[in-house]
């Protein structure tokens, strides 16, 4: 007997939502590699870091490095790089 619509909706309802969810990860995968440029001072040309854009989108360049730390190393991994960073600031002053 051949396949109804009926019966191919839940089928294609689960793989909707496999390909959303597939969707997701590669997209929370491109994010975590450029955090982590981020986060491991990849080469940004100086043009760029004087734009508008990169100023203003620092605070969120931030937050998700902060993110991202927390998720892989923990939060008292998060909070020793932030002793570390102001150690380092007060050292300069």
């Amino acid at each position: 007997m051949p396949r109804t619509d009926q019966q191919d909706a839940p089928a294609a309802g689960a793989e909707a939502e496999r390909l959303a969810r597939e969707l997701d990860r590669l997209r929370d995968q491109k994010v975590d590699e450029w955090l982590e440029q981020i986060r491991y001072g990849s080469v940004v040309p100086l043009g760029v870091e004087r734009s508008l854009s990169w100023r203003i989108t620092k605070p969120i360049r931030l937050a998700e490095a902060a993110i991202t730390v927390v998720r892989y190393d923990g939060f008292g991994r998060l909070m020793a790089l932030l002793r570390a960073r102001r150690a380092r600031r007060a050292g300069r002053s």
